[in-house]
């Protein structure tokens, strides 16, 4: 067996760190020991404020540590706003809401996915008259009309083993036997082994990330195809598309902190760019949880956004939490979220 190998990489806040190359492979130094209930109940301490441990003993036995840390650093945060450290109750109040506010939230990144996913498998395959147009290179536009030469250069380097993907993920599909047995027809005996798998069922299976990827790979005349098929105007322009990645960005790291049991209350992620429709003082940030609101919003069918909206408020009724001291949303995301144009 080699032996291991070693340098110094740096130095960080005055102390030399070092790092271990075993076969090739750089090992990071572990200097976190773990702790013990006992231990993580006193370490909670820094967050909030509790006498009894029973309730918390239970809460950090069934949500882990790390978790539960993250909720009271954020409690923690606002101190200013109110008026002395958070007690447990709070803590427990902020989780119950956004375990409750993440319920909702998956609901409709799942409709999202689900209408975008049939709206471009649809509008293609129809447009192009072409059932696998996703595994024909033809349809792409690989630098995405980037200007930029090294942007550009970048766009074809990354759709070379993008486009790669798509194929691998076709080719298990059908190859898969027990995880796929409804796709025996296109494997060898099937009645349509010679064909490939059709965009509307392939798209069944690929995920979120990979079918939003594929669409900002799209020509352009394609890309504005599937937006006239799913929305409301009978046009659109270039600009529209490139809002659009961004909306399905963000709807898709949503889904991604729902589906992971990620905190979303103060959450910050992908840039949201808005509608040049929509006034300038609608989108107050780009980043926050509000503009993940805007972006459901331009993609759900208009009776899914108000169901949303409806929901939330309910949610928000029901809480003892203040989430406006605690700046979850905007005091006036309401009527934000209500003068939000169609797209």
């Amino acid at each position: 067996m080699p032996e291991s190998k070693y340098s110094i990489s740096g130095i960080k806040n005055g102390i030399s760190i070092l790092f271990f190359y075993h076969e090739g492979r750089m090992e990071l130094p572990n200097n976190e020991l773990p702790i013990n209930l006992d231990e993580q109940i006193t370490s909670i301490k820094k967050y909030v404020v509790f006498r009894q441990k029973k309730r918390m003993r239970d809460f950090l036995q069934y949500a882990g540590y790390f978790r539960v840390s993250r909720y009271g650093k954020y409690l923690l945060s606002f101190v200013g706003n109110l008026g002395s450290k958070p007690k447990q109750d709070m803590l427990f109040q902020l989780y119950e809401f956004d375990v409750a506010l993440r319920t909702i939230l998956e609901l409709y990144c799942d409709k999202v996915e689900i209408r975008f996913k049939s709206a471009l498998s649809n509008a293609v395959s129809i447009k192009t008259q072409d059932a696998g147009f996703y595994l024909e290179k033809e349809y792409y536009t690989p630098s995405k009309s980037e200007k930029d030469a090294k942007t550009r250069r970048n766009n074809v380097s990354y759709f070379q083993r993008f486009f790669k993907s798509i194929i691998d993920k076709e080719n298990y599909l059908r190859k898969d036997i027990m995880r796929y047995p409804e796709l025996k027809e296109y494997r060898k005996g099937g009645s349509r082994h010679d064909n490939c798998i059709p965009v509307w069922a392939a798209f069944a299976y690929f995920d979120f990330g990979t079918v939003t990827m594929l669409y900002s790979y799209l020509r352009g005349d394609l890309r504005k195809e599937v937006l006239c098929y799913a929305y409301s105007k009978e046009k659109y322009k270039k600009e529209a598309t490139k809002q659009v990645d961004t909306w399905l960005d963000a709807v898709r790291n949503l889904r991604n902190y729902c589906a992971h049991n990620s905190m979303v209350s103060g959450m910050t992620s992908s840039v949201v760019i808005r509608d040049k429709n929509d006034d300038v003082n609608i989108l107050p940030r780009d980043t926050d949880l509000f503009s993940r609101f805007y972006a459901l919003k331009k993609l759900l069918a208009a009776k899914e956004s108000e169901n949303l909206r409806i929901e939330i408020q309910r949610l928000i009724k029901r809480t003892k939490l203040d989430i406006y001291q605690l700046k979850i949303l905007p005091e006036n995301w309401k009527e934000l979220y209500e003068n939000i144009t169609a797209f």
